[in-house]
């Protein structure tokens, strides 16, 4: 008899031991992508933060070497809320209904500063993921201070 709480006591430790779940994540979680110089089509190698609203970017220019930092914001749009009454078979207003539609992208703009002195301005259209193991993806435009146009494109993870 008296074992049997002692052999208890091993087993709720081992279970207990099972059910701690792993440490988040250390630092921002980035969606790879590329980038490309249109008037050559240089490739960059770029990555934007996952985020719900604000976050940085990175790029290296593949044939230069430069390599970009930068931020960007974005905000949800093609979503909200209503709200509407109804009636009864009568005619008189019965109550009223409220529908949330949830957005269908995001919008977003951003700068990445080079360390050999080029400036992109960048805007992006992204698809949200409501789904944590599904990344956003998304494509976006740019112009660096010389004049010359970027395409950008991220996600599908």
């Amino acid at each position: 008899m008296k074992a049997l709480p002692a052999f208890v006591v091993l087993l709720t430790v081992l279970f207990c031991g099972c059910a701690v779940a792993p440490p988040p994540p250390q630092g921002p979680i980035m969606i790879p992508g590329n980038m490309f110089k249109l008037d050559d089509g240089t490739e960059f190698v770029f990555a934007i933060q996952r985020s719900s609203g604000t976050g940085i970017m990175t790029a290296r220019n593949l044939k230069t070497g430069e390599t970009f930092t930068g931020k960007y914001t974005a905000m949800l749009v093609n979503g909200g809320v209503s709200t509407g009454a109804y009636q009864n078979a009568w005619g008189f207003n019965s109550g009223t209904v409220t529908t949330r539609k949830a957005a269908t992208k995001a919008v977003g703009k951003g700068i990445l500063r080079g360390n050999k002195g080029t400036v992109i301005s960048i805007s992006l259209d992204i698809k949200p993921s409501w789904d944590y193991r599904v990344n956003p993806s998304g494509f976006g435009e740019g112009t660096d201070n010389k004049g010359v146009k970027y395409q950008v494109q991220f996600g599908g993870q």
